[in-house]
């Protein structure tokens, strides 16, 4: 993949407000839907993610593309008591969702849920120790300054922790996948009926196709590298269907 392609992915214009749609859409089952495009797994890889973020305990997290939360309660159970944890996300219904969740949960600090863009985080210069983010970059106009701005928010010393689609190597693990994503697509008709966003594909059209022209593995790691993360590598999970990218400033 040339270096100018790495930033790209699957881009087209009007794609931000596009995006915005598509999330308002399938807010209210977005949380079944990943379980089962995950296969249950999804909250094994927030585990892990966690795991990788090592000894946050007290520290200042931020959880950019936060969607319903998921993701930032795992950093709010890990970091606990005196943290300080806050998610962003350029959709305000998702937000909405993750705050009523969050109020049915015992916590051990509240989250401070913001309406904001990855591409331009209204945060200061190494305002964080932990930087996290799920299945986000696919939707962004632009990766590199996706990921560029989760590093200027970084302190010195600071981690991320992303998670993101990719596709499996093994020829064999890729067959299989293909049929699953298929029948996936054909479960989220079920959801969003199909229905045009915007004049462009369904909400789970979009979702289960994003990762066509998206750069992961090796790639991935490039991206993170051009933005600063020097030691960024990647672990691959569930036989290459995701995989989370780690890094420090």
């Amino acid at each position: 993949m040339a270096e100018e392609e790495l930033k790209k992915g699957n881009q087209f214009e009007g794609k931000e407000e596009y995006i915005k749609d598509v999330f308002t859409e399938i807010a209210d089952y977005y949380d079944e839907m990943n379980d089962i495009m995950s296969m249950g797994m999804v909250q094994g890889w927030h585990r892990f993610m966690m795991k990788k973020a090592g000894n946050i305990s007290g520290k200042r997290c931020l959880d950019v593309g936060t969607g319903t939360g998921e993701i930032a309660f795992h950093v709010a159970r890990t970091a606990g008591a005196g943290s300080t944890v806050v998610g962003v996300d350029i959709t305000p219904k998702m937000l909405e969702l993750a705050e009523r969740k969050e109020k049915e949960m015992d916590l051990p600090v509240k989250i401070d849920w913001r309406v904001g863009d990855a591409l331009k985080l209204e945060f200061e210069d190494g305002s964080f120790d932990l930087v996290t983010s799920g299945y986000m970059l696919r939707n962004v106009t632009d990766i590199l300054q996706a990921v560029s701005e989760m590093h200027r928010v970084l302190a010195p010393g600071g981690k991320v922790v992303v998670a993101e689609l990719s596709k499996p190597k093994n020829a064999v693990v890729r067959f299989f996948y293909n049929i699953y994503m298929k029948r996936v697509k054909r479960y989220g008709r079920k959801y969003d009926k199909g229905k045009s966003i915007d004049g462009r594909q369904s909400a789970y059209q979009w979702l289960t196709t994003s990762i066509e022209g998206f750069p992961y593995g090796e790639d991935m790691v490039k991206v993170f590298r051009k933005a600063g993360f020097e030691d960024a590598r990647y672990y691959v999970k569930s036989f290459g269907a995701v995989n989370i990218y780690v890094g420090t400033k």
